[in-house]
C-alpha cells in the first residue's frame, strides 16, 4: 500500500489534510493518489482496500486537520465506521471532506462536492483558519453507521444499475455511468420488476419516544400521541427507508427534509405503483412537497416489518434481503467539510 508522511512545512499546499483514498476506486484510486501527491505535498495520504487498513491507518492520523475520503460513498461509509471502530465514544469524530470518485456521490454531492480538480485547488489555498463545516446525523442499521439505508425500490434500482454498469461494454459505459445511465436503469430494469411484483405491505412501529411530521407547507410539527410502540404507518409501500442527508446521487433528493431535525430520522415511505411512480419522476427527483403517496416523519428508532423479503441497502451497498429492519439515530454526529461555503 502507498504511504506518505509529513515530508513538507507546515507552509506546504495540504498541510494538515489526512486523505483516504480507495484503491478500487472506479475513477483510478492508484493515479489519483498519485496527483494528490503532486499537488498537495504537505498531505498525509493512503491508499487503502480495506477497513483493517483503513482502521490501521487512522491511529497514525488522529492529528489531522481534516480527514478526507477519496472515493464513492461506500469509501466515505468505511471511513465513517472505522473511525466509529478506532475512536472512543466519548471523543468526537474529526472533521471529514468528502472527495468524489464514485458514481452517485450521494453525500459527497449534499456536501456541495463538485468536480474533482476543483475541489484540490480549494484544499491547496486553505489558510490556517476553522474549516466549514456542516453537522450531519448518522442513521445506524445493522451496527453500520452510514447517511441513508432503505428497503423496496432504492434497493433495487442500486443493484440494477450496478448490474447494468457490469454489463456495459465500449462508448455505452460512460453513458451508463450518467444520470441517464441510472434512469435507464430504472425505466428499464427496476420499473418492470415491481410492475410484476406489486408492492408489499409494511408494517412501521416506533420503537422510540416523540414523532414529528412534515405538514402540507413544510413545517416539521410533532404528533400528539404517539410513544415507544406505536404504529406509525401500515400499508403498501414501494420505498420504506430512513436516512439523514437528502440525496441519492446524481441530484437525486430521496429525502429532502432529512437535515430538518438533528437527533432525528427522516422516515420516509412512498406508497404509489410503479406507473405513478413513472409519471411522477419528475418531482420526485427534485423532492417535491407535497406529493401524492409520499409519507414523512421523524422518529429515533423504528422497525418495519415486510410481507415478504425485501433488498435492503444500506448507504448504496446492496446486503441482501431482510423481512425485518431495524433503524435507529447514532449517538454520535459528523462534521463534513462543507465545500458550499468553500467554493
Amino acid at each position: 500500500m502507498a504511504s506518505r508522511r509529513w515530508t513538507a512545512g507546515k507552509s506546504a499546499a495540504g498541510s494538515g489534510l489526512a486523505i483516504l483514498v480507495n484503491a478500487n476506486a472506479k475513477r483510478g484510486g492508484r493515479r489519483i493518489a498519485a496527483q494528490l501527491g503532486r499537488a498537495l505535498p504537505g498531505a498525509r495520504i493512503r491508499l487503502t482496500r480495506t477497513i483493517d487498513e483503513i482502521e490501521g491507518w487512522l491511529k497514525s492520523v488522529r492529528d489531522a486537520r481534516c480527514i478526507l475520503a477519496a472515493g464513492g460513498d461506500g469509501t466515505a461509509i468505511a471511513l465513517i465506521n472505522a473511525m466509529h471502530h478506532v475512536i472512543p465514544k466519548k471523543d468526537p469524530f474529526p472533521c471529514v471532506g468528502l472527495l468524489p470518485l464514485g458514481t452517485g456521490n450521494a453525500w459527497a454531492r449534499s456536501t456541495g462536492a463538485r468536480k474533482l480538480g476543483q475541489l484540490v485547488d480549494v484544499l491547496a489555498g486553505l489558510g490556517p483558519g476553522t474549516l466549514p463545516t456542516r453537522r450531519f446525523g448518522l442513521v445506524e442499521c445493522e451496527g453500520i453507521l452510514t447517511g441513508f439505508a432503505g428497503c423496496g425500490w432504492d434497493a433495487q434500482i442500486l443493484d440494477d444499475y450496478k448490474k447494468q454498469l457490469q454489463a456495459s461494454r465500449g462508448p455505452g459505459k460512460r453513458v451508463a455511468k450518467s444520470v441517464y445511465g441510472y434512469l435507464g436503469a430504472v425505466v428499464l430494469r427496476t420499473t418492470p420488476k415491481q410492475i410484476v411484483r406489486g408492492r408489499p405491505h409494511v408494517l412501521i412501529e416506533n420503537m422510540g419516544d416523540a414523532v414529528y411530521t412534515v405538514d402540507p407547507e413544510g413545517r416539521v410539527v410533532k404528533i400528539d400521541g404517539i410513544g415507544n410502540g406505536a404504529v406509525l404507518y401500515e400499508g403498501l409501500a414501494s420505498v420504506a427507508g430512513c436516512a439523514t442527508v437528502p440525496e441519492f446521487g446524481y441530484g437525486f433528493r430521496a429525502f429532502p427534509f432529512a437535515e430538518r431535525l438533528m437527533g432525528q430520522l427522516n422516515v420516509r415511505i412512498y406508497d404509489r405503483s410503479a406507473l405513478g411512480a413513472f409519471k411522477d419522476l419528475r418531482p420526485l427527483w427534485h423532492g417535491t412537497h407535497p406529493l401524492r403517496g409520499m409519507h414523512d416523519w421523524f422518529a429515533s428508532a423504528v422497525r418495519m416489518t415486510f410481507s415478504r423479503p425485501m433488498p435492503l441497502q444500506i448507504g448504496g451497498d446492496a446486503v441482501g434481503e431482510r423481512q425485518t429492519v431495524d433503524y435507529r439515530i447514532s449517538e454520535r454526529t459528523i462534521e463534513m467539510l462543507d465545500w458550499r461555503t468553500l467554493n
